[in-house]
């Protein structure tokens, strides 16, 4: 029984962080919104289902429909928590928002901006204004609605913790810090456009932006050494049972799924990632099944979950000799999720 599920209900986005897919395969995007009548159709009975809005490509506040969805969803007994870079949108549509949560008592209704820092916040988040993301924090608090700031943790960004920290109290938010092992393992460059008034035109600035010491992600070395064993030609039957036994899984072990705003339903958003930009020929090992195989405007939830591949395929291609291996299902899930988010609540 699925109990959770991520909803990427908009490909679009108002920011460019630069260690997004969808910044670094912009060519690839197609901006899509997922509708209230999908929405309807594929969950007639949400009840109980805790419902994540977040996604690979998109912010769920681009959708025009966002706000109609996220009724329906929790009016019908389900759980919506939000994960937005809180950019878009007037006060209007925050102070209803924030009122929504407040009607359902702040259980059934939250958000989690995404806000990396104050003044410098616009360095990772490439195109938004703190200035707007303030305002529509406010006006979401001021209409009583439950939400966490989480601040992703930069080398530029560090000096800030304790005032982000500060106005999240006075919002009334729960504050953490987030460090991520894409960050940890990369340095991104930040494109930012910027007006030059002294030659009165929009030039680009290039920011690096790094990840070290206290700041990088606790488990890199478990991930590094999960990569040593990818790429290991002589991995014996022991090491990848150990491995693949330690494996977590957010489909088998979670009762998660996530659906795409292409309307595609996968185990995870990391798969979903692959397949957009064809991560470790995931489209061609794939091709076995028909055209729209998990398509949910072709077929049913049931009848998608019913497949052989989510009843068996899935898991046994975790060993690596299987003809629908996709490492990285090892990388992201193996060592009990060591490559996932760390948050740290303060």
């Amino acid at each position: 029984m699925i109990t959770e599920v991520e909803l990427e209900i908009s490909s679009d986005c108002n920011a460019a962080c630069p260690g997004c897919p969808r910044t670094q395969h912009i060519e690839l995007v197609k901006p899509t919104n997922l509708t209230l009548e999908q929405i309807q159709t594929w969950f007639p009975n949400p009840k109980d289902i805790q419902f994540k809005f977040c996604g690979v490509l998109g912010d769920p506040i681009v959708n025009p429909q966002c706000m109609e969805i996220t009724k329906y969803l929790v009016d019908n007994d389900a759980y919506v928590a939000y994960s937005t870079n809180g950019g878009r949108n007037n006060v209007d549509w925050w102070s209803e928002l924030g009122a929504t949560s407040k009607r359902l008592g702040g259980d059934k209704l939250k958000v989690h901006f995404c806000v990396d820092g104050t003044e410098s916040n616009y360095i990772y988040r490439v195109n938004t204004s703190y200035k707007v993301i303030k305002r529509n924090m406010q006006a979401y608090s001021d209409a009583g609605g439950k939400a966490n700031w989480i601040f992703i943790v930069f080398d530029h960004n560090e000096h800030e913790i304790e005032e982000a920290k500060q106005l999240a109290n006075q919002l009334g938010f729960r504050f953490a810090t987030r460090t991520g092992m894409r960050n940890s393992l990369n340095d991104w460059v930040a494109k930012i456009k910027k007006k030059d008034n002294t030659k009165n035109k929009i030039v680009t600035e290039q920011k690096l932006i790094t990840t070290t010491g206290s700041k990088s992600h606790s488990k890199v070395a478990v991930v590094k050494k999960l990569d040593e064993f990818i790429q290991d030609k002589n991995k014996s039957q022991e090491q990848t049972k150990q491995i693949v036994d330690s494996i977590d899984c957010k489909f088998y072990h979670g009762n998660e799924i996530f659906i795409g705003a292409d309307s595609t339903l996968w185990p995870c958003c990391f798969l979903y990632d692959s397949d957009f930009h064809n991560r470790h020929g995931i489209k061609e090992k794939y091709s076995v099944y028909p055209k729209d195989w998990n398509n949910l405007n072709m077929h049913t939830i049931d009848q998608i979950l019913s497949t052989d591949y989510y009843k068996h395929a899935l898991r046994d291609s975790w060993d690596p000799q299987h003809n629908l291996h996709i490492s990285r299902c090892i990388r992201t899930c193996a060592k009990n999720r060591a490559y996932q988010n760390e948050i740290k609540y303060s």
